[in-house]
């Protein structure tokens, strides 16, 4: 999981905002992060605009829990994917 994410105990949860310069980079980063959130059946709010999507992972439970940072680090890969950034580079 990449140092973008900031982890909050009430509600259990994580939370980042990836940027983007480009909207068909960000609608093929969505398509991928839907596709993590389907694999693990865990889905994150999410909010977005022409330049950035924000996301939330709530725990299921009152701790976070493996499935959720394996979700981010799912959601990490599908950034670097559709940016062609090293896993080292984020915006």
């Amino acid at each position: 999981m990449n140092e973008r994410w900031k982890a909050k105990l009430k509600p259990a949860s994580l939370e980042t905002r990836f940027e983007f310069k480009d909207f068909s980079v960000l609608r093929s980063f969505l398509d991928e992060l839907a596709q993590q959130a389907d694999l693990l059946d865990h889905h994150p709010n999410i909010s977005f605009g022409r330049g950035h999507v924000s996301v939330m992972i709530y725990s299921k439970s009152d701790e976070l829990q493996t499935i959720d940072f394996t979700l981010a680090k799912g959601i990490d890969e599908g950034y670097h994917r559709v940016t062609n950034q090293s896993e080292g580079a984020w915006a």
